[in-house]
C-alpha cells in the first residue's frame, strides 16, 4: 500500500477510534443492569482508553504531510483495529446474556450500524475492517444458542450485510487505489510542468552566458524603480559598465576566451553588490548595467571602487589593452530624484554620457554624469 492510502487510513482512523468510544457510552448506558462499578463499568473504561490509544496514535502520524512513514505502520493500525473488534466482542459476550430479546434485537441493529461506520474509515484495508468485525460476529454467534427464529434472521441479515460490504470494500479498493494513483501521477506531471514552465521563465529572464538578468528584465526593473523612488522621493543611481577593450581581446584570445572572461566579469560585478534589491544585468555585448536603488552619487562611486578593486585583485591578463595589463572597465554614473514629468531615459542617456566621457579620458576609471547628482 503506498504512501497515499497509508495516510487516509490514518486521517480516518480517528473516526473510528471516536465511533467506538462513543458508541462504548451509548451501550453502557443501554445495556448495563446498574451504574455500580463491576464488570460492565471496567469494560467502559478499558473501551475509552483504547479509543484512546487509537485516536492518539493515528493523529501523531496523520499529521505527517511529507516524508515517508515509519515501517510497520499499518501492521499497527490493523492490530489496534483487531483489538477494538475484540474488546467489542467481550462486550457483547459480557451484556447480551443479560438481556431480554428486544434488547438483543436493538443490540444487534447497534452492531450493524457500527459496523456499517466503520467501512468508510477502513474503506483501502479490507483487513482492517474484517479484524474490527469479525471477533464480534464470533460472539454475536456465541450467543445465539437456544435463539429463537427472530434472532437467527437478525444474526443472518447482519451475516449477509457484512458480506456485502466486503464485495463493496474489495471494488471501492481497487477504484480508490487506483484514483490515488492517478492523482498522484497527476500531481507529478504537473510538478515537472512548474520546474519547466520556471525553467522556460528563468531563461527568458537571464542572459544566456553571465547567467545575469538581461536587457529586457534590467528595463522591466528600472521602470519599478524608478516609480518607487518618484513616489519615496529618493536617489536612484545607475552604473553602465563597459570591458575595455574587449574587441582585441576577443580578436588575440579567441571567442571562447572572451566568453569566460565576461562570465568572470560578471561573478565579479554581483560581488561587488552588497544589497539584496541592487541589481546588474547584461546590457549588450561587453556593456553590463547597475541599478542602485535609494543611492547617492557617494554610494554609486563606492560600489565602482569596489567592481574596479576586484579586477585589480583577479589581474585577468590582456596583453592587448591600452589602459592595463589586466582587464578593466570603464563606468559612467548617474544619480537622480525621479520625478512624474522624468522619464527613466534620461538616467540611462546621462550615464551612457558619463561612460563615454570615462573613455575618452583614457578608460579603466568611473566618471559621474555632469548634471543630475544628488
Amino acid at each position: 500500500m503506498n504512501a497515499e492510502n497509508a495516510r487516509y487510513l490514518l486521517n480516518n482512523g480517528r473516526l473510528v477510534a471516536l465511533m467506538s468510544a462513543a458508541y462504548s457510552v451509548i451501550w453502557w448506558c443501554l445495556f448495563s443492569p446498574s451504574y455500580q462499578l463491576n464488570g460492565h463499568a471496567f469494560w467502559l473504561a478499558s473501551m475509552l482508553a483504547l479509543s484512546l490509544l487509537f485516536y492518539l496514535y493515528t493523529r501523531r502520524y496523520s499529521q505527517r504531510q511529507t516524508g515517508e512513514l515509519p515501517p510497520g505502520l499499518l501492521s499497527a493500525y490493523f492490530s489496534l483495529t483487531s483489538a477494538c473488534g475484540v474488546l467489542w466482542a467481550v462486550g457483547i459476550l459480557l451484556f447480551m446474556p443479560q438481556l431480554v430479546e428486544a434488547q438483543r434485537l436493538l443490540l444487534m441493529l447497534l452492531v450493524g450500524a457500527l459496523l456499517s461506520l466503520v467501512v468508510v474509515p477502513n474503506l483501502l484495508s479490507i483487513r482492517s475492517f474484517n479484524g474490527f468485525a469479525l471477533p464480534m460476529l464470533v460472539a454475536l454467534l456465541v450467543n445465539m444458542q437456544g435463539r429463537d427464529s427472530n434472532e437467527w434472521a437478525a444474526y443472518l441479515v447482519l451475516l449477509l450485510g457484512c458480506a456485502l460490504l466486503n464485495v463493496v470494500l474489495r471494488r471501492a479498493e481497487t477504484l480508490v487505489t487506483s484514483n490515488f494513483s492517478e492523482g498522484v501521477r497527476h500531481r507529478a506531471r504537473a510538478m515537472e510542468l512548474a520546474d519547466s514552465h520556471a525553467s522556460m521563465r528563468q531563461q527568458s529572464e537571464r542572459d544566456g552566458l553571465t547567467g545575469l538578468y538581461n536587457r529586457a528584465m534590467f528595463e522591466r526593473h528600472l521602470q519599478q524603480h524608478w516609480r518607487l523612488a518618484s513616489r519615496a522621493n529618493t536617489a536612484l543611481s545607475l552604473l553602465l559598465i563597459d570591458v575595455d577593450f574587449f574587441k582585441p581581446y576577443n580578436d588575440h584570445y579567441g571567442h571562447l576566451a572572451g566568453d569566460q572572461c565576461l562570465s568572470l566579469v560578471a561573478s565579479l560585478f554581483n560581488q561587488a553588490l552588497q544589497r539584496e534589491d541592487d541589481m546588474v544585468a547584461r546590457y549588450g555585448g561587453e556593456e553590463f548595467v547597475i541599478i542602485l536603488p535609494n543611492t547617492d552619487t557617494k554610494g554609486a562611486l563606492q560600489v565602482a571602487s569596489r567592481i574596479r578593486t576586484l579586477l585589480a585583485k583577479a589581474k585577468l591578463r590582456h596583453e592587448y589593452s591600452a589602459a592595463a595589463s589586466y582587464v578593466t572597465v570603464s563606468i559612467g554614473i548617474c544619480c537622480l530624484i525621479p520625478s512624474a514629468q522624468q522619464s527613466s531615459k534620461e538616467i540611462v542617456d546621462k550615464a551612457d554620457k558619463a561612460l563615454y566621457r570615462a573613455k575618452q579620458l583614457g578608460r579603466n576609471q568611473a566618471v559621474v554624469a555632469a548634471r543630475g547628482e544628488v
